[in-house]
């Protein structure tokens, strides 16, 4: 009788122990990647609280990675977290960061989040900034062509 409650016990527990393997991962393309001050890192009540994160001396990758429905920017803990453009990565959160695997490595690699924006938010921010960009390669182009006929006559 022992024994078939043991029994009993372990295969209700399987089903809690594999959905706690298999961490639900989300998936997102890393658009763009800069060089940025390094945040350091805080107490954990800190960062819940809200405290203010102060930079380092030190450069770290910033990177802007999009999924469908949200935009992370996410700062590594240090310069040596490198992570591929234009391909899709999957990633995961935990405890506020993100946690990326590259490249089959051993470890997930942490990034702090720096910034968080809906998706469509986003979108409509990068169509205003093509179009001010547009209007400025229109403007600067007419300048020259004024500058040129002005230099001929």
């Amino acid at each position: 009788m022992k024994r078939l409650l043991i029994c009993i016990a372990l295969l209700c527990s399987l089903p809690i122990a594999l959905s706690a393997e298999s961490r639900n991962r989300d998936e997102g393309t890393i658009v763009r990647m800069r060089m940025a001050d390094c945040i350091a890192p805080h107490h954990p009540f800190m960062t819940a609280m809200g405290g203010p994160q102060t930079p380092t001396n030190e450069l770290c990758p910033e990177y802007v990675l999009v999924t469908n429905k949200v935009v992370y920017v996410i700062v590594g803990r240090n310069s040596d977290q490198l992570v591929p453009l234009a391909e899709t990565t999957f990633f995961h959160l935990q405890n506020g960061e993100v946690l990326i695997r590259i490249d089959d490595a051993r470890r997930e690699s942490h990034f702090h989040v720096k910034e968080m924006v809906l998706r469509p938010e986003w979108d409509r921010g990068q169509q205003l900034m093509n179009a001010a960009a547009m209007e400025a390669i229109t403007a600067h182009g007419h300048l020259q062509a004024a500058s040129v006929v002005g230099a001929s006559q």
